[in-house]
């Protein structure tokens, strides 16, 4: 028996002994250009992104920038308006798109020629209106061969109405979260033993994961008009962000709105196909998602990267609630728009871009 067991040891050592890593051996593809263009109209200054591409099997998680290229942005009278390299890979634009306008944008290096499609110019975005409502959200994960894990989470979401006045259609919606919440100090500040208590003010902020938000009209239908697009999912136990002992003071949402092209818009569809895909079976294949720019002068040459013009608006919002009622107490437009930090704290004074609430 002892001779037996001897024997089995020796053997699933002998296993472990040999296991190795597997590193495949993959082609080795050329270095592809890849184009990072996206421009704002109504800012003085844009700037682009030339970098490379890596295989598969380079582990340098850094990607290898596209230096001494020559970047222009052309418009539809052929005018070119240069970017000059301000640092490694990087173009800037300094100058103002007409409203109305057209351009693409052009590329020469390494001996080759890059040229995009045409974008217009899109008009200023607008909201119509934006509210809220209390909703529970159900998540899925998992992936290929794993049980789905749902978990599901209440809170307030906010959506928007955008209606169709024969222009602008096409949007990108990012945004910032800013949470407000109050701590609380005791501080001796005259003659008597016992302490005043005061305010310490502190904010964090957080930003969306995941897919793109885009809003368009609905596939299959003659409805134009965008209605009750999901904005933003604000979680009702805030306590998930701060400690049970802060006092919760309300978000401040800014919400940066983008008026999109269309071929835009169906660009940014084609990358949500992509990363909202999990490996499932029924999940979209993978595909590499097709830009609008291509090598003029070298047709088998891929090129990776979209050329973007998109006209931008942002609006404020002050938004409260308990986590212990499903009402919200306030959903209110902020005129004013502060510069805030990212992160922070003030004691005993507001900061000025403190959004006032009824218990601080």
């Amino acid at each position: 028996m002892v001779k037996q067991l001897i024997y089995i040891i020796l053997l699933i050592l002998s296993i472990v002994a040999c296991e190795e890593i597997y590193r495949p051996v993959l082609e080795e593809v050329d270095d592809l250009l890849v184009v990072e263009a996206v421009l704002v109209s109504n800012q003085t200054e844009n700037e682009i992104f030339l970098y490379k591409t890596v295989n598969f099997n380079n582990w340098d998680n850094s990607y290898p920038v596209v230096s001494d290229a020559q970047v222009y942005v052309v418009d539809e009278n052929n005018n070119r308006i240069q970017c000059e390299e301000t640092a490694p890979g990087t173009y800037k634009l300094v100058y103002q798109l007409e409203a109305n306008g057209s351009y693409y944008l052009y590329i020469e290096y390494a001996r080759e020629k890059y040229q995009s499609k045409v974008q217009a110019v899109p008009e200023l975005p607008e909201i119509d209106s934006m509210y809220t409502d209390f909703t529970t959200k159900t998540f899925v994960s998992g992936v290929s061969n794993s049980t789905d894990k749902i978990s599901t989470v209440e809170g307030i979401q906010v959506y928007t109405d955008i209606d169709y006045k024969g222009g602008l259609n096409h949007y990108r919606f990012y945004a910032r979260k800013i949470l407000q919440h109050i701590d609380f100090f005791e501080e001796i500040t005259g003659m008597s033993p016992i302490p005043d208590v005061f305010a310490e003010y502190r904010w964090m902020s957080y930003y969306p994961t995941g897919i793109f938000n885009i809003a368009g009209p609905r596939e299959y239908s003659s409805e134009k008009s965008i209605i009750k697009h999901e904005l933003d999912f604000f979680e009702s136990n805030y306590n998930k962000y701060i400690d049970d002992s802060l006092l919760f003071s309300g978000w401040i949402y800014i919400l940066y709105q983008y008026g999109i092209n269309e071929d835009t818009y169906n660009f940014y569809s084609d990358l949500n196909s992509q990363l909202d895909a999990e490996g499932k079976i029924f999940d979209p294949v993978y595909t590499q998602t097709k830009g609008n720019i291509s090598c003029i002068s070298d047709s088998t040459k891929v090129v990776l990267g979209n050329f973007e013009i998109s006209s931008f608006s942002e609006r404020r919002f002050f938004i409260d609630y308990s986590k212990f009622k499903d009402t919200v107490t306030a959903f209110e437009t902020i005129p004013d728009f502060y510069d805030i930090p990212e992160r922070g704290q003030q004691k005993k004074i507001k900061p000025e871009f403190w959004v006032p609430y009824l218990n601080s």
